[in-house]
């Protein structure tokens, strides 16, 4: 008998008196304590009384190409030995720092975590990881090992709540309305959940982008690739997993190759989706291109996976 969720409440501090600035994060029913520092705001607090212990830190923005979601995980005992590591990287835009109250937690709680933190990121795949590829989980007792489990587990459940995807799992289709998207010889299927819209493992994709397809859209599929979503699949890819897009306009995009709404998802009878099944807001602009992303100067092109470096 599986034991019911239990709820919490999280208190949020605005150390400066702004929701732009430093905000102080305590969980009701949890050792762990966090900050949330914005980058600009970073000189002036990485020296505070909170940030003077054993914990892990997450360096969270978007990718410069493509907006998807950016993140390095480190662990530190003092952050401002690290000042200079992080001030080098320039993707981010805060930074959420977390320790424990009372010192409980020694460095190897944290390069725990910090490894399993990675871990979970990297197999989720839905955002890109900043942190090397190699990367070892030290071995601890068994006692401590549960209380930095407990403590990791707690710390991905609030992640979400703090503005960060990238150790949130993707929904499972439930009593939601299941859509197919077919066409250029792609057939897809997907649903709406928490806000997002879910493209199926075993869907297809084209590999031949039209002349209105996003440039950001191209470079969104370029790092499914890297990351492994889709997979070359003789003259399509395909999805290797349920990946969570934006919209229902933007997954449709990213399928058919060229600027598509929402309502191209289409429910198991083929008509439209009914009312409330697809968020609607944003098909007349989820398609263009997003400010700062440069167009490719071609356009007809196949996409073949690359591999960056990791710094």
């Amino acid at each position: 008998m599986s034991t019911p969720k239990r709820g919490f409440s999280i208190k949020t501090f605005l150390a400066d008196g702004e929701p732009e600035g430093l905000q102080i994060i305590e969980h009701s029913q949890w050792i762990g304590r966090g900050m949330i520092i914005p980058r600009s705001k970073f000189n002036e607090h990485a020296h505070r009384a909170e940030s003077d212990g054993t914990g892990i830190f997450i360096l969270v923005g978007p990718s410069t190409s493509t907006g998807v979601e950016r993140v390095f995980v480190g662990q530190t005992a003092h952050l401002r030995e690290r000042s200079d590591e992080i001030r080098s990287k320039s993707f981010w835009n805060k930074m959420i720092v977390l320790t424990a109250d009372g010192q409980r937690l020694h460095r190897g709680h944290a390069e725990y975590i910090e490894a399993r933190l990675i871990q979970i990121a990297r197999d989720l795949k839905s955002c890109e990881v900043d942190n090397p590829e190699s990367n070892h989980r030290p071995a601890l007792s068994e006692p401590d090992a549960a209380d930095a489990d407990f403590f990791c587990d707690q710390l991905v459940l609030l992640m979400p709540v703090l503005g960060v995807k990238a150790f949130k799992s993707v929904p499972a289709l439930g009593d939601q309305i299941e859509l197919r998207l077919s066409g250029k010889g792609v057939v897809a299927t997907g649903f709406s959940a928490g806000g997002q819209f879910v493209v199926e493992e075993g869907s297809t994709a084209t590999r031949q982008d039209a002349e209105s397809c996003p440039g950001y859209i191209l470079d969104l599929r370029r790092s499914m690739l890297d990351r492994g979503v889709l997979s070359e699949d003789g003259k399509l890819f395909r999805f290797t997993q349920d990946f969570a897009f934006d919209s229902a306009a933007q997954a449709a995009t990213l399928v058919l190759a060229e600027m598509s709404k929402g309502s191209a998802w289409k429910d198991p009878k083929g008509d439209r989706a009914p009312a409330g099944v697809i968020d609607d807001i944003d098909e007349e602009h989820e398609g263009e291109d997003r400010p700062g992303r440069a167009r490719p100067l071609s356009r007809a092109t196949e996409l073949k996976p690359t591999r960056v470096a990791a710094r």
